[in-house]
């Protein structure tokens, strides 16, 4: 089991984290290095890592990460990623709370 399995384990899907080194690689392992840089602050990355978490769960690593990085009409066709940046993260929980619950509009 490696510290990525052990901290999955851990912690479920809508909690926050407390082993930052964690949450910092398993976002550039889904995100990459170029868009994970983005996330700057331990919020920003607490709410991406959850989100991707629970997307990737549900469906698979790289449909999260095409949701978090494509344009999403409840953001205002802006990124998940980039709204999370500018300080949206219950904007970015809601969609994707309406993504996994099959809400469209």
């Amino acid at each position: 089991m490696t510290a990525r399995d052990t901290h999955a384990d851990a912690h479920p899907a809508g909690q926050q984290t407390d082993d930052r080194a964690v949450v910092e690689a398993q976002l550039e392992d889904w995100l990459g290095s170029d868009l994970a840089r983005h996330l700057t602050t331990a919020r920003q990355q607490d709410v991406a890592w959850q989100v991707m978490r629970q997307l990737a769960e549900r469906e698979c690593p790289g449909v999260a990460r095409a949701w978090m990085t494509g344009m999403n009409p409840h953001l205002g066709d802006e990124s998940p990623l980039l709204a999370i940046v500018d300080g949206r993260a219950s904007d970015v929980e809601a969609a994707a709370r309406a993504y996994l619950d099959g809400v469209w509009a």
